[in-house]
């Protein structure tokens, strides 16, 4: 009889003790000898707490286990939004200090070329650009954060392997062109299906100590849900996360796919779980929105095709500066403003920020960059500077 996969649950133990108690019921010895690599999801330079990125003390409690494992090397990696210093998110999200305290390698992963990944029988891609450490590694550590997801629902362990394709990578799957009409799903799900054919996590711990919720991955509101999931199988561990945070796994496109795809069973009883009653850490998270302008009043957002370095840039810059772009709305009384490559329809007068909206220039603002930073759009709408500087990535 074959043994169900193991997934390990714990809660209400804060980032630190939820991983190491989570650990302590896998079997870690397959570690034993192996150079491993960490892959938190650190995407923005933002300080811990805040939802955006992997807490800092769950990767510490990350490496305090494996610690007692005898392996040949450890290491830190990430490749974060495009224009994102990965050295400096590092530094700000409390990692810098817990690779020290360790004594593990932080490495940027777009610092050296990438190597191009063959992807067989793909159904948008046929292959990819992944980082070069990657082939420096026997072990992938998958450690998100857990998030709900604008553009794939959530985003957990498998979704965090994204964060291994080299520097604009990332920005190319969510520009797939839609050759596939006999696909309902989006063709950025269909690429994170293709992706997960040729990279897994080994062993994936979901961070839930503070996620966040409602317009993830970056203009959500941080929730404290106080867990962690761990398993060796991807797909139960984010099964059992999205159960934790209220969502029903078959629900989330790019897992239904892998499943039928990859045979991985969404089915959380093809699974063995521990402890039995890990229902009492589910903490629901607000699903995201179907459109951003819900959010903000009197703002009409044209969003398609949109990766989430320009998503998270149009997050922060509608938080702060919305309430300020009431002298420039259209004549429906809205400000109007679009990202991605694929807008259609924008009204005249609109503003378009970033380097994938370029077509449509001559129909509005015009803001380049890859993406720009807010403060750049509020002077290109206004003429003028913002009363005080503006972090680009916070």
């Amino acid at each position: 009889m074959i043994e169900k996969p193991v997934v390990s649950i714990s809660g209400k133990r804060g980032p630190f003790n939820n991983v190491v108690d989570a650990l302590s019921r896998i079997d870690l010895n397959f570690l034993g000898g192996k150079r491993i690599l960490i892959k938190p999801n650190i995407g923005r330079a933002a300080s811990p707490g805040r939802g955006y990125n992997t807490h800092p003390q769950a990767i510490a409690g990350v490496l305090e286990v494996i610690k007692q494992v005898n392996t040949l090397k450890v290491a830190i990696g990430e490749s974060p939004l495009v224009g994102i210093d990965t050295m400096e998110a590092f530094k700000k999200g409390g990692v810098t200090d817990v690779a020290e305290k360790y004594n593990v390698e932080l490495i940027d992963f777009d610092a050296t070329p990438p190597f191009v990944k063959e992807i067989h029988n793909g159904r948008v891609l046929s292959s990819t650009k992944v980082c070069s450490p990657l082939s420096e590694y026997d072990i992938i550590i998958s450690v998100p954060v857990a998030k709900t997801h604008m553009h794939t629902g959530v985003t957990l362990g498998i979704k965090n392997m994204k964060g291994c394709l080299y520097r604009h990578e990332k920005v190319k799957y969510h520009q797939l062109e839609y050759k596939y009409k006999e696909y309902p799903e989006k063709t950025l799900d269909s690429a994170i299906s293709d992706l997960a054919t040729i990279l897994l996590p080994d062993l994936t711990i979901v961070d839930g100590y503070i996620g966040m919720e409602g317009l993830g991955p970056s203009g959500g509101e941080a929730v404290n849900s106080d867990f962690a999931v761990a398993s060796k199988n991807a797909m139960a561990s984010d099964v059992y996360a999205c159960l934790l945070m209220g969502v029903q796994p078959e629900s989330v496109p790019h897992l239904k796919l892998i499943s039928e795809r990859m045979n991985m069973s969404l089915d959380p009883g093809a699974y063995k779980v521990e402890p039995g009653d890990y229902q009492k850490f589910i903490h629901p998270y607000k699903k995201p929105p179907e459109n951003i302008s819900v959010k903000f009043k009197n703002i009409h957002v044209y969003e398609k095709e949109a990766c989430s370095s320009c998503l998270s840039t149009l997050m922060l810059f509608l938080k702060r500066f919305s309430g300020d772009m009431t002298d420039y709305v259209l004549r429906d009384g809205k400000f109007h403003i679009a990202i991605g490559k694929g807008i259609e329809n924008a009204a005249e007068g609109t503003v378009f920020v970033g380097n994938c909206t370029r077509a449509h220039k001559d129909k509005g603002i015009y803001v380049p960059g890859c993406p720009p930073v807010p403060t750049r759009i509020y002077e290109a709408v206004t003429g003028r500077e913002p009363d005080e500087n503006e972090p680009e990535v916070e």
